[in-house]
């Protein structure tokens, strides 16, 4: 019986419980707990779902140790800030490990786990969610298919069509969001990782329906770190992760941003200090709970996630781009951004309880996810993945059709 711990029973983590519980989509005996330092949200899903729940405070390593041992697998669902810490403690107890992501930097220093996690005989999935996760097994796919690697960037866009009066509506978690506005991404640019200005890098991307045409900007990702290490012996020079929100949203969110709410230097109002950030997220969150979503019509969403990898075969320039389409979720009523990046962590648990995972070590999802077996997985959940490969005719490469496409009208 495969035991599985799930750290954090907020939307993510209650939709990584939905997927192991469902027995249609993931059969087998299950041993499963969802804990959250909030027990009344670890309660509410774990009677929802009929499973046990926990409290955890994942800062108190002693009660994490507590909480986590015996576990064959452990999916953190909490803030990244914790990653590494849990990475440590699922070390001690000889579990496999699992999260969503650690924007860039934090990914970066998980990766120094490598050896510590090979040894152990264990594996550390880095950012398995949609993108991370879903994207970078996409990624994975693509370079099956090359020899060499010059180019490999991930582009995802958002799409809410979702009739509704809400002020605003959150894809993710806004923390992350703010995030993704402010800091500075990086990209690897001539074989180096390098910051640009947060939101820079806009242009125009001709996405598949629902979306279409819209509007992409550099934000800070793990991708480029991810993809710089795993495609380093296939010679990649550039790497990138483009992000389009709903044009709404993303305005919104950047009028707040300009406010200054995506700090988190301390502001005095009266004879109190407070965090702008922290307090612009509990005030949302507190207007989203409260609200009467009754005359609203059905939820409608999408994500189109893409990876788009260019290098050569047999000597032979080529192009080759992955893609999945997302939309709300028929069978259980999740919002595509919501569903692609819980059910991630589900999936590859199992893959690794049931040793279709052999790699061992700290690793993103293109180094160690067996493409097909994992596309497969998704489809059954509403998520379909196709693939797009471009190959010159004429020559060996894209040149002389550059040039043709690139003479003035």
């Amino acid at each position: 019986m495969m035991k599985i711990v799930i750290l954090g029973a907020g939307l993510q983590g209650g939709i990584v419980a939905t997927d192991l519980c469902d027995q249609e989509l993931s059969p087998g005996e299950k041993e499963l707990s969802i804990c959250d330092y909030d027990f009344n949200k670890a309660k509410a899903v774990g009677d929802r779902l009929g499973i046990t729940a926990l409290r955890c405070d994942v800062r108190d390593h002693d009660e994490l140790l507590r909480i986590i041992k015996g576990a064959d697998v452990v999916i953190n669902c909490v803030q990244y800030n914790w990653n590494i810490d849990i990475m440590r403690a699922c070390l001690i107890v000889n579990a496999h490990y699992i999260d969503l992501g650690g924007l860039f930097h934090v990914t970066k220093q998980q990766f120094e786990l490598h050896e510590d996690f090979k040894k152990a005989g264990l594996t550390a999935v880095l950012g398995m969610g949609s993108t991370p996760g879903t994207m970078n097994v996409m990624a994975g796919y693509a370079a099956s298919k090359l020899d060499t690697i010059e180019e490999a960037h991930a582009i995802c866009a958002c799409g809410d069509f979702t009739r509704t009066e809400a002020v605003i509506g959150i894809p993710y978690s806004l923390l992350t969001v703010m995030e993704e506005h402010t800091m500075e991404p990086w990209i690897l640019k001539d074989g180096k990782l390098q910051s640009v200005p947060a939101g820079s890098g806009k242009e125009m991307i001709p996405f598949s329906e629902p979306i279409g045409l819209a509007e992409a900007f550099y934000c800070i990702h793990s991708e480029p770190a991810q993809f710089a290490r795993s495609f380093k012996d296939k010679g990649i020079k550039e790497a990138s992760f483009k992000l389009s929100l709903p044009k709404e949203f993303e305005e919104r969110v950047r009028f707040l941003a300009d406010l200054g709410f995506s700090s988190e230097e301390l502001v005095k109002v009266g004879d109190q200090e407070v965090n702008p950030l922290r307090t612009m997220v509990n005030v949302v969150n507190r207007y989203l709970e409260r609200y009467d979503d009754s005359q609203d019509g059905e939820l409608n969403d999408s994500d189109v996630l893409r990876a788009v990898l260019k290098g050569t075969k047999d000597g032979v320039e080529k192009e080759i781009v992955v893609e999945s389409v997302i939309r709300t979720s028929e069978k259980w009523g999740f919002m595509a951004g919501a569903l692609d990046t819980g059910v991630p962590p589900s999936i590859v648990a199992q893959m690794l309880c049931k040793g279709q995972i052999t790699e061992r070590g700290a690793l993103a999802g293109e180094q160690c996810v067996p493409p097909i077996p994992y596309f497969k997985e998704l489809a059954k959940r509403e998520m379909p993945v196709y693939c797009i490969e471009k190959t010159p005719l004429s020559g060996d490469d894209f040149g002389q059709l550059h040039e043709a496409m690139n003479k003035p009208k």
